[in-house]
């Protein structure tokens, strides 16, 4: 008598690592140097820094964090926050700091929307920013970041907005992002009982990491918090409806971290 015996083969995937992480610098970050010390050994290594906030002429936090972020070792980029009540004032002042402080063109550019609701044509006014620093700065290096708020209460509509290569969204201690085109998620203003805004970086806009997810298998993803099915279409370069099809979805099914979806 003969026994069949059906081996099970298991197909083994790696344990998804955590989406890159960044920090956005500014006056209330701990100005010290045990305290960037503390950001590095928490494995985040690239920092975005305030250089210009609206209202105020000289933001003097921006060369002390700059000066810390790069002693530490940090790769550092560069905000503005801006109401958008005075757009060319804003522009002005932040190009001014950029090239006293060294930043230069590799540097991505962050233009923090918060704005005044006295304020019309807000994105008209946004669009105008970006033509503005375009002069001097690659275009697909700026990103902008809104509030998740702000789009909910229609005080800005995303659909008005240019399709840029990267958008922030800030909308901490949420489950998600909440907007699909979201690159990158600002999910909490808490790092270690200190205030700090820690953001994810969905596609490596601001870390250049490329290689933060992986499986074993080419034609696996392992889902990471925050996860849409749109984002992991745009990350792998796969037409949405084909990414659904592949994987028997649809649409409004939701994700949760660890899931396995097939990519190819």
């Amino acid at each position: 008598m003969t026994t069949n015996t059906k081996t099970k083969v298991n197909r083994t995937v790696a344990t998804a690592a955590a989406y890159p992480k960044f920090a956005f610098c500014s006056a209330i970050t701990p100005a010290e140097v045990e305290y960037y010390d503390r950001l590095r050994n928490a494995g985040i290594d690239t920092v975005s820094i305030c250089l210009h906030l609206s209202g105020y002429e000289h933001y003097k936090f921006a060369t002390i964090h700059t000066n810390l972020a790069r002693q530490a070792g940090m790769s550092t980029h560069a905000f503005m926050a801006t109401d958008l009540t005075d757009i060319y004032t804003d522009v002005i002042l932040f190009s001014r700091r950029f090239n006293q402080l060294g930043y230069g063109r590799g540097e991505k550019i962050t233009i923090w929307v918060s704005p005044n609701k006295r304020v019309a044509d807000r994105e008209e006014k946004i669009i105008e920013m970006i033509d503005l620093i375009s002069n001097y700065h690659d275009e697909n290096y700026i990103d902008i970041a809104l509030f998740k708020r702000d789009i909910d209460d229609c005080i800005i509509d995303l659909s008005k907005l240019p399709k840029i290569i990267n958008l922030t969204i800030i909308n901490c201690n949420a489950q998600l992002s909440g907007v699909a085109e979201a690159g990158t998620w600002v999910y909490t203003k808490d790092f270690e009982g200190e205030t700090q805004l820690l953001a994810y970086d969905f596609y490596g806009f601001y870390t250049d990491n490329a290689g933060y997810q992986l499986s074993l298998v080419d034609t696996d993803y392992v889902v990471q918090k925050g996860d849409t099915w749109h984002s992991i279409a745009r990350r792998h370069g796969i037409p949405l409806e084909d990414l659904l099809a592949l994987n028997r979805a649809e649409r409004e099914e939701k994700l949760f971290a660890g899931q396995v979806v097939r990519i190819a």
